[in-house]
């Protein structure tokens, strides 16, 4: 009895995600990719590139990040459609929870095509919802919107195997150069700007001497006498300012993946 009653506690939960889920993809058979497309949209050397790719970093790093594209969310949002795969899937490693998962949904009119990356709990501290975010927007979205497919997807790899491998921080990810072109301009402007305060103090200087006046009043007058010879130009009346407005950010945080975290958008 008391082993029938542990059977039904095991087959039970299943059979209910299994109702839950009718349209989720099923755990595949052949485990040893880690790129599926439920719907034609890599080509099939892309596909096999992009596959090796994501083989190649498990075997080394024992990270797993597994691309899935299907036609459709079976009426979830993104991120609770990738919480159920992911997590019907096991993908990752049980003790570390170590996956990412990059789900495209290709099918669809303008706005209705999604992408997400989901993360678990052992990468989300790497690879936070909010640079899942800066992902999204600044390596798949636009590619994906010119029909770059692949590229934007190599992109987005290249960057999430970086963050996992620790070659750089989550915080220095899509952040700007330092303007060092702006600084040194900066820098000439004062050179030039106490250079001419320098000379134009030993004029003064010199002219409060010969006429035995207090520094204050030889300026002054110097200054008085360059407005008398300048005249009238009529002045200038516009003025430019920089005319541009700031970047964008990353619009807010996504949803969560197998408990962990992620982002996502649409085209």
């Amino acid at each position: 009895m008391r082993r029938a009653f542990i059977a039904m506690a095991v087959v039970v939960p299943l059979l209910t995600r299994a109702a839950v889920d009718p349209c989720l993809p099923a755990v595949p058979a052949d485990q040893d990719h880690l790129l599926f497309q439920y719907v034609p949209w890599l080509s099939e050397h892309e596909a096999g590139q992009l596959d090796a790719k994501l083989v190649r970093f498990a075997r080394e790093t024992s990270n797993q990040v597994a691309i899935v594209v299907v036609d459709t969310l079976c009426g979830y949002d993104p991120g609770e459609f990738a919480f159920r795969l992911g997590e019907s899937w096991g993908l990752g490693k049980a003790e570390w929870d170590n996956a990412v998962l990059i789900l495209v949904k290709p099918i669809g009119a303008a706005g209705d095509r999604h992408v997400l990356i989901a993360t678990g709990y052992g990468l989300e501290e790497k690879i936070p919802d909010a640079v899942c975010r800066r992902i999204v927007d600044n390596e798949i979205l636009p590619r994906f919107r010119e029909g770059r497919n692949f590229e934007g997807l190599d992109a987005a790899t290249n960057v999430i195997f970086d963050l996992a491998k620790g070659a750089y921080n989550a915080k220095s990810y899509g952040q700007a150069p330092f303007p060092w072109g702006t600084v040194v301009w900066i820098v000439i402007i004062l050179i030039v700007v106490i250079g001419w305060a320098v000379a134009q103090q030993g004029r003064v200087k010199r002219y409060a001497k010969t006429n035995d006046i207090d520094f204050w009043s030889a300026w002054w007058l110097l200054n008085q006498a360059g407005r008398s010879h300048r005249g009238s130009w009529g002045g200038f009346t516009g003025g430019g300012g920089w005319g541009g407005g700031g970047g964008g950010g990353f619009g807010g945080f996504g949803g969560g993946s197998f408990g962990g975290g992620g982002a996502g958008g649409s085209w």
